[in-house]
């Protein structure tokens, strides 16, 4: 395992290894270097002591395992013997290692749904005791407590270990640990857990089998509560009649409720519109097109507004040297285009 190097001055005094003693260099250490490792089979920087002036050299006459670093500071690779009126700091000291991510071992039987009535008070103080948790960062600790909850059956704190799992927060990325935690609190009716799971069966993940039917039925549940992310993706189903009949109106209606799609949703009501667009991916392409001509009329507009057409003023310079920079990024049809609007 490798060493990480600790330190500004422990890295210049290891990769130099040396240092001065009485103006005369001293190795870092005399053991061999292991393969694969930065510091030789001792850390000539494990031990850091701030020490008197007038008492360094006796330490160091007598710990040679010790070097110079600077007027009252010594590294050294074991601990020093005797007293000479060191002080030992944790500068640059070896950290232990993290502890390994926790693992789940998926049962062959579901999950429990819904916690019994007497349990009831505990699994929520468990839930905020994980969400205090989450909000230090202290992932690992949330996910034990999170486990505990999600087996009495607690639908939130099931979400969350399935957002966890997902993602490698706290615990071992695990889509299948995932799947099973979704699938539990999606059946006690969690709109975001129905939402994620909606997506595991649309690919395949997490042992699922690509189940698109399932995939749209659990979405419609999800948006039916309201759930944004759920109503942006199944509106463009509606739109183009994948998984559900045709419905134009209520594609427009999802894209508003769902807060991220008013754009869309006026780009369909505008008589313009095709009546009927083939699919996701034509869908995709109209509105591309649709967002560049949109950008375009703006910029023209913008430098018919400056004062003798916008020669030789700078911020028409530089709109049109960010017009141009869109265009050659690919215009809004590149969804990384730094220009894009």
């Amino acid at each position: 395992m490798k060493i990480r190097f600790l330190s500004a001055g422990c890295l210049l005094v290891c990769s130099l290894a040396h240092a001065q003693v009485n103006n005369t260099p001293k190795p870092c250490t005399a053991a061999t270097t292991k393969p694969g490792s930065y510091y030789p089979v001792k850390n000539p920087c494990m031990f850091n002591y701030t020490v008197p002036t007038d008492r360094q050299a006796a330490l160091l006459r007598a710990n040679p395992q010790c070097m110079r670093f600077g007027p009252s500071a010594v590294n050294c690779a074991s601990a020093v013997t005797g007293n000479y009126g060191q002080v030992r700091s944790q500068f640059g000291a070896l950290r232990p290692p993290p502890p390994p991510p926790l693992q789940f071992v998926v049962p062959s039987t579901p999950p429990p749904l819904g916690v019994p009535p007497a349990q009831q008070a505990e699994a929520e103080q468990l839930w905020q005791q994980a969400d205090a948790l989450m909000d230090r960062n202290q992932n690992r600790a949330a996910a034990r407590v999170l486990l505990k909850a999600a087996n009495m059956g607690h639908k939130r704190a099931q979400a969350m270990l399935g957002i966890m799992f997902q993602d490698g927060t706290g615990v071992k990325a695990d889509d299948r640990a995932a799947a099973y935690w979704f699938s539990a609190a999606a059946a006690q009716g969690h709109r975001a857990a129905q939402y994620a799971l909606a997506g595991m069966y649309f690919d395949g993940d997490g042992g699922l089998p690509k189940d698109p039917a399932k995939a749209t039925e659990l979405l419609i549940k999800s948006a039916n509560q309201g759930f944004g992310q759920a109503q942006y993706a199944i509106a463009f189903q509606y739109e183009v009649g994948e998984g559900v009949p045709r419905n134009r109106q209520k594609a427009i209606a999802l894209f508003r409720a769902s807060g991220d799609g008013e754009w869309i949703a006026e780009v369909l009501a505008n008589p313009r519109t095709p009546t009927r667009i083939a699919s996701e991916v034509a869908f995709g392409d109209y509105l591309a097109a649709q967002r560049n001509a949109e950008f375009s009329a703006s910029w023209a507009r913008a430098r018919a507004t400056m004062p003798s057409g916008g020669g030789g003023n700078p911020f028409n310079t530089m709109t049109t040297i960010e017009h141009g920079n869109w265009v050659r990024a690919g215009g809004n049809d590149n969804p990384h285009n730094p220009y894009r609007q």
